[in-house]
């Protein structure tokens, strides 16, 4: 991967699909297209000096606490990738980056708003963003966009139809840098909780995901998958809520991650 830091301060990341990053019709996995916002967001900030091995340093590091990608398009193995992303100005502890993506042709893939926050290790506490933003540089406020992510609540609210419920088993790989569980790995583990048959015939239009507590490799989770109504699936566009909770010693449930997924049928977004 090759990443080049323009003038306005945006960020160029270029990118040939491998064949791990396809399904067994050749067409880009989600995650795939979610690992390519965090390598873009994670070389670009190394770059400028506040990657996550420099904030380890001083016992700080940078995790994603929301990401809400459109998906327009899904890329076939060998393509080539053009990943484009800036950092916005900081809001409080908020540090909001836009990524967006296309192929040789100029096809548009995606486009996704992040938010992303410092942490210190020693209070497990945010950070004010101004500083990351005078490091890692802003592009100017005309060209910056708006960083735009609506409650989900009400689509929370509706789905109250439980369809399916899977127990992950976390493996070593699952964890990270952070020594904790790498963030693709519970937007996997919600998709492991579909159907081959679903999966087959439909791919993610929306991908709204909320990671909301950290995981560990001994963990004990559960995804559980809602929609409107038990006939959710028969739908044209296909709307699920996903849940992942986790069992305490103690009993209690705590929920770790939620997302919400709309999909589309394969044909309409892979040809």
């Amino acid at each position: 991967m090759n990443l080049e830091i323009r003038d306005d301060n945006k960020a160029v990341l270029s990118y040939s699909l491998t064949c791990a990053d396809v399904d067994a019709h050749s067409d880009t996995r989600l995650s795939a297209y979610e690992n390519l916002v965090q390598e873009a967001a994670g070389i670009h900030a190394t770059l400028r000096g506040v990657g996550i091995m420099d904030l380890q340093k001083d016992n700080r590091t940078w995790v994603i606490a929301r990401s809400r990608m459109e998906i327009y398009h899904y890329s076939k193995w060998p393509e080539d990738l053009k990943i484009t992303t800036w950092a916005l100005d900081s809001t409080g502890f908020n540090c909001p980056r836009h990524v967006e993506a296309e192929n040789a042709e100029g096809t548009k893939l995606f486009s996704c708003e992040t938010k992303w926050a410092v942490i210190d290790f020693r209070t497990g506490r945010p950070l004010r963003g101004t500083v990351i933003n005078d490091l890692i540089k802003t592009p100017p406020k005309k060209e910056q966009g708006e960083s735009h992510l609506p409650s989900i609540a009400d689509e929370d609210a509706a789905c109250q139809t439980i369809l399916y419920r899977y127990n992950p088993q976390i493996h070593y790989l699952d964890t990270d840098l952070n020594r904790h569980v790498n963030n693709l790995s519970y937007i996997n583990w919600c998709l492991d909780a579909l159907p081959d048959s679903l999966r087959d015939e439909y791919k993610p239009s929306l991908a709204d995901v909320r990671w909301i507590r950290q995981c560990f490799r001994h963990d004990n989770l559960t995804v559980v998958v809602r929609a409107e109504s038990a006939g959710e699936l028969e739908k044209e566009e296909p709307v699920l809520w996903f849940d992942i909770i986790r069992t305490e010693e103690s009993g209690a449930s705590t929920k770790v991650f939620d997302a919400l997924i709309k999909w589309k049928k394969r044909a309409l977004c892979c040809s």
